[in-house]
């Protein structure tokens, strides 16, 4: 049995294959634009004040869009296992229980006024 050094080796099943999964440039800079006019849409906003006292909650929910295009496609969360897609999903669950830990934490302080 002698191996062909040229020859590539078959992948085994159920291996992602990562060239195998390579986006398209035009998908890409489509994603791109995309979250550059996001990136303005919250700087126009910052600056409007259209939505008052809710112009954070707007600000953060074209953040949250924003994270979610870059980890779909950029960081091939459509293309990745699903431990990887877990783990992902974990981190954002933890990270959603840390920010209601300091903000129920903030929020239940009494203001010293000085």
């Amino acid at each position: 049995m002698s191996s062909d050094p040229n020859q590539t080796p078959a992948t085994p099943p159920g291996h992602n294959d990562v060239l195998g999964h390579v986006d398209s440039p035009p998908t890409l800079i489509m994603v791109w634009v995309a979250v550059l006019a996001l990136f303005g849409l919250t700087v126009a906003l910052s600056s409007s004040g259209m939505f008052g006292k809710y112009t954070l909650f707007v600000q953060l929910a074209i953040g949250t869009v924003q994270a979610g295009l870059v980890a779909y496609h950029f960081m091939h969360l459509r293309h990745g296992d699903r431990v990887v897609v877990l783990t992902a999903l974990a981190s954002i669950f933890w990270m959603g229980i840390l920010f209601v830990l300091f903000m129920s934490d903030y929020m239940s302080r009494s203001r010293v006024m000085g």
